[in-house]
């Protein structure tokens, strides 16, 4: 009896090469939608950080007769919503190997933290800057608030820009249109941690952003507002997110800024304006 052997029918070269060209190109479609979806995924969280954040802003300042801690972080006695990062033994740890925990130890000596119990909720998912090579540039918070917030004993530099500093949280009115988070992108290795308060005044510089805020949603970047929601706000203008992308201080306004639509948006949620700053009419 003879016994004949079947051959298993096998793919031809030919036909594994355009197997592997299509899975190639599939990659290539699918890649960018799962990097967006990813990054929009992040902006969830990021909008429920923002809004715990905010409620502790206004518990706080329900706590202190309507006072609201200053804006700006740096060394202090003040009781400031965020510190430096900090050493184990309680010193500022703004120079030399920065540790990740002593970026958290900051946060959770801040007046907000009894409030919020969670460092995590300081930090952004898709803020990747503690990842950068260079300790200098990285960050842990991604948070800001406004230099016009409570920073009148925090920095002089804001009383120059601000014809009113607001110290009080019923100064700030309509506060569902009004944002006092936002986050940031600032990572320039001549500062070793995140200043914040935001530097923004167009009433007096027309020409330049000076501090990066955030893209790290698709190009977007989420607020607290005063009420405590949270939003995210899409750049309208690819030269806003390049800008801001930039590991520099003094970044090029473009488009012009009586035609630029994020400008604008900033400008007009901003959280106090007083008489002779307020935003131009389109």
């Amino acid at each position: 009896m003879i016994w004949r052997v079947k051959r298993a029918k096998g793919f031809t070269l030919i036909e594994l090469l355009v197997v592997i060209a299509i899975i190639a190109v599939l990659m290539a479609v699918l890649t960018p939608a799962l990097r967006a979806a990813r990054e929009l995924a992040t902006g969830s969280v990021c909008l429920n950080n923002q809004k715990s954040l905010t409620t502790a802003y206004v518990m706080y300042a329900d706590d202190n007769d309507g006072r609201i801690p200053p804006g700006f972080v740096v060394p202090s006695d003040l009781p400031l919503w965020a510190y430096p990062p900090m050493t184990e033994a309680g010193g500022w740890a703004t120079s030399g190997a920065i540790t990740e925990e002593d970026r958290i130890r900051g946060v959770r000596n801040g007046s907000l933290f009894p409030y919020v119990s969670d460092a995590r909720l300081y930090h952004c998912p898709g803020d990747k800057r503690m990842k950068l090579p260079t300790p200098g540039e990285q960050r842990y918070r991604s948070y800001i608030l406004p230099d016009v917030l409570g920073a009148a004993s925090a920095n002089a530099n804001a009383r120059g820009r601000h014809r009113h500093i607001v110290m009080k949280l019923q100064e700030i009115k309509q506060p569902g249109l009004k944002y006092c988070f936002m986050e940031s992108e600032f990572r320039h290795a001549s500062l070793t941690y995140d200043h914040g308060g935001w530097t923004f005044a167009p009433w007096q510089n027309t020409a330049t952003w000076w501090d990066q805020l955030g893209t790290f949603h698709k190009n977007s970047a989420t607020f607290g507002f005063v009420d405590g929601h949270a939003e995210r706000h899409s750049w309208a203008h690819k030269e806003t997110w390049l800008a801001f992308s930039e590991d520099s201080f003094g970044m090029a306004i473009r488009p012009d800024i009586s035609e630029n639509e994020d400008v604008l948006w900033l400008w007009r949620h901003y959280p106090y304006l007083s008489a002779n700053e307020q935003p131009l009419s389109r």
